[in-house]
C-alpha cells in the first residue's frame, strides 16, 4: 500500500488515539513566540467573519501508522494494553512540536472548565484529546498528561528537566496570553473582555469538524505506509535539513496516484499513463531553456510542476472576473498560494474529487489531468514557436503573469489566428513600456537611475531583433530564439558604450593599467613625438595628462551628462565581459568585445551591432563612439520598437 495524503480538522483527531515520537527527534522546543504566533492567528481567525466551512490550516503532519502488535509492545512496554490498537498509534516523522502545542492550549481549555475526560466526552459528543508518547522520555507523557495551572505555578521552575521546561513554559504562557493578548484581540473585534468569551473562542475552532460552519483548525496528514517505518528516520532527516519539503506538487502527485482512482477500470486513464505523462512534464520543465521563458530572472521552484497547478488554479480565480480586475485577483491569488499553511492549490484538487467514488471519481481524475496537459501542451506550442517564445519570454521578464495570457490564449474566437495572439502579446509589451517619456520629436526620455526602464528597452529591442530576422525566414529554428536561461545565469547590466569620465580613474595603478591597455590598441595611430610625449608624462607621473592625450588621440571627447546617459550610449553585458574592459576606450571595449564572441560567450544582437559599429553610416571610424554615433543608435531603437513605444506629440 503506497503512501496516502488525507485532511483532517483536530475536531477528528481528538479521538483518543497515540502519536509516538521516536528517539531520533529532540523533545518539544517551541519559543515563545512561536507559541504565542499560534495563539494570536487562531484567535484571530476565530473572530474573523467567515464564509460557510472556512478553516484554519496548520503545516502537514508526516506520520506513519503502527499497527503490529509486536512492535507495539517493544515501542510501548510495561504501558502497552489493547486500547492502542483499538485508539490507533502513529509514529509522527514532521509535526510533533504543532501537535503538543495544539494538546497545551487544549488541555489548558478543558482545565478551564473544571472538566475531566469523562466529561468531555459527555459534552463534546465522545472526544478524546490525544496522547502523545515519546520513546526515551516516558516521563514526559507522564508529565505532559498531569499538567495543570497548579504545577507550573508551584514554583517549580523545571530546569533540571530541558523538556518538562519547555512544555510548562508554554502552558503557562497560553494562559497569560489569553488574559492579556487575547483580551485585548477579542476587545479590538467588540466582543467584550470576557476570559471566558476568549477561551471559548478557541475551544470552538478546536473543536470544529471539516464541515463545521463555524470554522475549524485543519491539517494536511501525509501517512507513509506501513512498509516505510524502517525508513522513517531518513526521512525525518531529509525534510529537517531541507533537503525535501511537502510542496503542493508532491500532495497533489500523492491525490492523482492514489490506487482507488482507478479501481474500476482503465476506461478514462491508466494510472501507469498519467504517472509517465507526469515525470516528462516534470523533466521538461527542468530543462532551464524551457523554464525561464516562462518564469522571471531569478524564479525557481522545488518542484517545477507546481507552477502549472498554479496557473490552473489562478485561472479558476479570474474566470469569471472582467480583465481590469486580473491583476488585484493574481495578487491575492499569489499570497494564497505563498502561504504554506493553506496549501490552496492542492486544497482546490481535494475538493474537485472529495466525495466521488467508482467511475465518477475516475472521470474527475481523468478531466484534472486533461486540464493539466491541455496546458503543458500549450506551454510546449509556445516554446516551440520563436516568435511567441521570444514576446512571451520577454513579458515573463518584465514581470507579467503568464495566468492572463493563457487565460486569453484559451478565449481566443474560433477564427482567431497566430497573428492575432502576437498582436496581443505586443500589447502587453507596450503596457510594460508605457511609462517610459517621449519628447516633441519622439526621442526617448531616459535617466540613468530609471534602470528598470532602460532595461527592458534594451531587453525589448535584442528581442524585437530576433523577430524581425525570424519573420523574413519564417523559420523554427532555435537560432532566432532568446536564450532567457543564459540571461538568468548571467549577472546582465547596463553598460555606458563610450569610455568614462576624466577623473573616473581614482588610483595611479588603474589609470597604469588602462594607459598600457589604450596605448596598446592605439599603437598604430600613435606618431612617434607622441608615443615620446607619453613616455616623459609617465616618467613624471602625469597619469591624467597621459590618458587626456591617448583619448584625444582616439576621437573621444567629454560630453555633459544628459547624453552620456541617454539610451543612445547605453547597452546590455554580461558582468563578466563588463568587468573585463571596465572604462577603457571604445577601441579596447571593441577588441574584448570581439575576442569574447570569438570564445563562443553570448553577447546581445543589439550590443554585438554595437561594437561593430553598424549605426556608423559613414563607415569613416570603427575606434570611437562619438555623438554622432549615439543619435544614430537612438534614432534605431525608435526605428524598430516604434510600435511598443508610447504615442507622443508630434
Amino acid at each position: 500500500m503506497g503512501n496516502n495524503i488525507k485532511q483532517y480538522a483536530i475536531g477528528e483527531i481528538l479521538d483518543g488515539r497515540y502519536f509516538y515520537i521516536p528517539a531520533y527527534q529532540r523533545g518539544y522546543r517551541w519559543t515563545e513566540k512561536q507559541v504565542g504566533d499560534l495563539l494570536r492567528d487562531l484567535l484571530s481567525f476565530a473572530n474573523d467573519s467567515k464564509s460557510d466551512e472556512d478553516f484554519y490550516c496548520l503545516q502537514p503532519i508526516i506520520a506513519c501508522p503502527i499497527t503490529e502488535e509486536k512492535k507495539l509492545k517493544e515501542l510501548f512496554k510495561s504501558v502497552y494494553d489493547k486500547n492502542l490498537l483499538e485508539k490507533g498509534v502513529w509514529e509522527i516523522i514532521d509535526g510533533q512540536q504543532r501537535l503538543t502545542t495544539i494538546f497545551l492550549l487544549y488541555k489548558y481549555l478543558i482545565a478551564k472548565k473544571g472538566w475531566n475526560a469523562e466529561t468531555l466526552k459527555e459534552e463534546e459528543d465522545g472526544k478524546e484529546l490525544y496522547h502523545i508518547f515519546y520513546a526515551t522520555r516516558e516521563d514526559s507523557a507522564t508529565f505532559l498528561e498531569s499538567l495543570n495551572l497548579d504545577i507550573v505555578k508551584g514554583g517549580d521552575d523545571f530546569k533540571s528537566n530541558i523538556d518538562f521546561y519547555h512544555m510548562a513554559s508554554a502552558f503557562k504562557l497560553i494562559d497569560s496570553w489569553i488574559k492579556n493578548e487575547g483580551k485585548e484581540i477579542n476587545q479590538r473585534y467588540k466582543l467584550g473582555g470576557s476570559l471566558e468569551t476568549v477561551r471559548s473562542s478557541f475551544f470552538t475552532l478546536l473543536n470544529g469538524m471539516r464541515d463545521t460552519k463555524s470554522g475549524s483548525v485543519q491539517v494536511l496528514w501525509y501517512e507513509l505506509s506501513e512498509n516505510k517505518s524502517q525508513s522513517s528516520i531518513k526521512e525525518f532527516q531529509k525534510i529537517n535539513t531541507g533537503k525535501i519539503r511537502l510542496t503542493d506538487a508532491e500532495l497533489i502527485k500523492g491525490l492523482f496516484l492514489l490506487n482507488r482512482n482507478f479501481e474500476q477500470s482503465s476506461k478514462y486513464i491508466r494510472q501507469s499513463t498519467l504517472a509517465i505523462e507526469w515525470e516528462f512534464i516534470e523533466n521538461t520543465l527542468h530543462a532551464n531553456n524551457f523554464w525561464y521563458f516562462l518564469q522571471k530572472k531569478g524564479t525557481d521552484m522545488p518542484n517545477r510542476i507546481d507552477l502549472l497547478f498554479s496557473l490552473i488554479y489562478k485561472i479558476h480565480k479570474i474566470k469569471d472576473s472582467e480583465e481590469e480586475l486580473f491583476s488585484d485577483i493574481l495578487k491575492e491569488a499569489d499570497n494564497d498560494i505563498l502561504d504554506t499553511r493553506k496549501s490552496v492549490i492542492f486544497r482546490y484538487y481535494c475538493d474537485m474529487f472529495e466525495g466521488k467514488q467508482g467511475e465518477e471519481l475516475q472521470i474527475a481524475v481523468a478531466e484534472a489531468w486533461k486540464e493539466v496537459m491541455t496546458l503543458f501542451r500549450t506551454l510546449d506550442d509556445w516554446f516551440y514557436t520563436p516568435a511567441t517564445y521570444n514576446y512571451i519570454g520577454l513579458l515573463s521578464q518584465c514581470g507579467e503573469d503568464i495566468t492572463r495570457l493563457i487565460f486569453y490564449y484559451d478565449h481566443m474566437p474560433e477564427n482567431a489566428t497566430q497573428e492575432d495572439f502576437i498582436d496581443y502579446l505586443k500589447d502587453r509589451i507596450k503596457f510594460y513600456l508605457r511609462s517610459i517619456k517621449r519628447d516633441e520629436e519622439g526621442k526617448i526620455v531616459t535617466s540613468y537611475k530609471d534602470r528598470k526602464n532602460i532595461y527592458r528597452i534594451l531587453l525589448t529591442l535584442n528581442i524585437h531583433l530576433l523577430n524581425v530576422q525570424n519573420s523574413k525566414l519564417k523559420s523554427e529554428s532555435d537560432i532566432y530564439k532568446f536564450p532567457f536561461d543564459v540571461l538568468n545565469a548571467q549577472d546582465w547590466d547596463i553598460e555606458h558604450i563610450d569610455s568614462f569620465h576624466t577623473n573616473a580613474l581614482k588610483k595611479d595603478e588603474l589609470k597604469r593599467e588602462w594607459i598600457e591597455t589604450a596605448r596598446s590598441d592605439r599603437k598604430d595611430f600613435l606618431s612617434v613625438q607622441e608615443q615620446q610625449e607619453i613616455d616623459q608624462k609617465l616618467e613624471n607621473k602625469e597619469y591624467d595628462t597621459v590618458i587626456d592625450l591617448l583619448k584625444k588621440n582616439a576621437g573621444e571627447t567629454e560630453m555633459d551628462e544628459e547624453i552620456k546617459n541617454s539610451i543612445g550610449n547605453l547597452t546590455l553585458l554580461d558582468a563578466e565581459t563588463n568587468r573585463s574592459y571596465g572604462n577603457s576606450l571604445f577601441c579596447t571595449k571593441r577588441r574584448i568585445i570581439i575576442d569574447r564572441i570569438k570564445q563562443g560567450v553570448f553577447i546581445p544582437a543589439a550590443t554585438q551591432y554595437i561594437f561593430s559599429k553598424f549605426y556608423d553610416d559613414k563607415g569613416t571610424n570603427r575606434s570611437i563612439w562619438a555623438k554622432e554615433d549615439m543619435e544614430s543608435y537612438h534614432k534605431y531603437i525608435i526605428c524598430m520598437l516604434n510600435e511598443y513605444l508610447p504615442e507622443y506629440n508630434q
